[in-house]
């Protein structure tokens, strides 16, 4: 119980700072489903899911993707999939993921423009977290986050240590290796993360640049 309002906290406080800095997404994201529909639409699935991922969209069933250009990132350029989009979306790579990764029984939550991005590790039987993995542009799958509710906690810090800021346009912009050092020190037994630090403060450029995350992230890959 205290894990479910903990998450459940920290995806309030997200919301509320999408607010503050004039994000379309709180009233993008769809209704929460029942408990009994989620466990339906995943009962096919080789593995179960968390507690969490049950508790994630029974609190909102993700964002729709969207036609226009409004930007509707939950985090960092990465939407929040509906239950739907994302299960249509393992069914189709897992094939593949099985033959080129290590790690491949999870469900990629948070998706990205490339169709990279997070999602939330299966298990062998009911748990209350698992880990949230991290994959980038076909090279590699990394544990990004201990579980999703250490993700979202270190999401909100992102936000409450300025991280994300919005630009003269109204567009919201990321400082890329801020965001690294934030998540290192709140997840420090997290490599890629360690990784991150070390490889972004040694490449060190333009840090509210978009391409910033892809430069690291790609050399954290090949490492």
């Amino acid at each position: 119980m205290k894990c479910k309002m903990r998450l459940l906290g920290y995806l309030e406080q997200i919301l509320e700072w999408q607010c503050k800095l004039g994000s379309p997404v709180p009233n993008s994201l769809q209704p929460g489903l029942s408990e009994t529909k989620i466990l339906t639409e995943t009962g096919g699935l080789p593995f179960q899911v968390s507690r969490e991922f049950i508790e994630l969209y029974r609190w909102r069933n993700g964002t729709r993707q969207n036609q226009s250009s409004t930007d509707t990132s939950f985090f960092v350029y990465h939407r929040f999939l509906p239950l739907e989009e994302a299960l249509n979306n393992f069914r189709m790579c897992y094939s593949i993921m099985k033959e080129f990764y290590e790690i491949t029984d999870w469900v990629l939550t948070f998706q990205d423009a490339a169709g990279d991005g997070y999602g939330i590790l299966g298990c062998d039987e009911s748990q209350e977290s698992t880990p949230v993995a991290f994959l980038f542009e076909g090279e590699g799958v990394n544990i990004a986050f201990e579980a999703l509710t250490k993700m979202m906690k270190t999401v909100v810090a992102w936000y409450e240590e300025g991280v994300f800021s919005t630009g003269h346009d109204g567009v919201l912009e990321t400082n890329f290796v801020h965001m690294g050092q934030v998540a290192h020190r709140l997840n420090p037994n997290i490599h890629c993360w360690k990784q991150y630090v070390a490889y972004s403060e040694s490449n060190r450029r333009s840090p509210s640049s978009a391409s910033w995350i892809q430069r690291i992230m790609r050399g954290l890959t090949r490492h």
